[in-house]
C-alpha cells in the first residue's frame, strides 16, 4: 500500500509541475500576478486619480 501511496503522490506532483510550467499557461500567470498590483492605489496611473482626492 506505501507503494502505490507513493506512486500516486508523485504522479500529482509531476503533473501539477506540468500543468504549471506549461508554455500555454505563461501569459494568465503573469497576469495573475499582476492582480495585487492592479487594485493598489499606489501603482495606478496619476491620470486616474481625481484632482481633489484626499486619499
Amino acid at each position: 500500500m506505501h507503494g502505490i501511496a507513493t506512486i500516486l503522490a508523485m504522479t500529482a506532483f509531476l503533473a501539477i509541475c506540468w500543468w504549471a510550467y506549461r508554455p500555454g499557461n505563461k501569459q494568465r500567470f503573469e497576469a495573475d500576478g499582476q492582480l495585487p498590483l492592479d487594485t493598489d492605489p499606489l501603482y495606478q496611473p496619476r491620470a486616474d486619480k481625481k484632482s481633489g482626492d484626499s486619499k
